[in-house]
């Protein structure tokens, strides 16, 4: 019996130190930046690694295994976390209209400045809600159908939420770049 708990444990430290970081980002960008989060989830998945690893049949590559794992863990964070919690926030109109601009591609605006300071500030600004949706919608690019049934709502619903989240995101940027631009005319 020891023998085979020594192997289960050298392959489990392998594994580890193999993709600890990559999971660890993966949990980061989808639990709105959340270091504290992020950790806790990183060690979740992994003691789910290291309970299945002598299980692990090989039918698909340690990865890709281990990133099931990852978004199965992510995915049951978001129905504890969020779903009690989704609820109908309203927006001022007149702001939604005026931002709600067709020429405003929100997607490629958050995936190339993701990691900017301005974007995570802006993200953590809105309702937990708004920045779950975001998140699956634009970083794990999931369909409104994938997202209703991740957090237990109707894809009518979520195509709602999803909607004032963009224009709470964009309005929290607007704000937040006239903000930065009064800061840096000051100096």
């Amino acid at each position: 019996m020891g023998v085979f708990k020594d192997d289960r444990d050298q392959k489990f430290i392998m594994v580890y130190h193999s993709y600890v970081n990559e999971i660890y980002q993966y949990a980061y960008l989808r639990t709105g930046m959340s270091k504290d989060l992020a950790e806790d989830i990183t060690q979740d998945i992994f003691m789910d690694v290291y309970k299945g690893i002598s299980g692990f049949k090989g039918l698909s590559s340690e990865r890709t295994w281990i990133f099931k794992i990852a978004r199965n863990k992510i995915n049951d964070f978001y129905r504890k976390q969020y779903s009690p919690k989704f609820e109908v926030v309203e927006i001022d109109d007149y702001m939604t209209e005026c931002l709600d601009d067709p020429t405003q591609d929100i997607q490629e605006l958050m995936i190339k400045s993701f990691e900017r300071e301005k974007v995570r500030a802006c993200l953590n600004g809105l309702p937990e809600q708004y920045r779950i949706v975001l998140v699956l919608k634009y970083i794990d690019e999931k369909t409104v159908k994938e997202i209703a049934t991740i957090v237990e709502k109707s894809p009518k619903a979520i195509e709602s939420i999803l909607q004032r989240a963009k224009n709470a995101f964009i309005k929290s940027y607007t704000s937040y770049m006239k903000r930065r631009d009064c800061n840096a005319k000051e100096r």
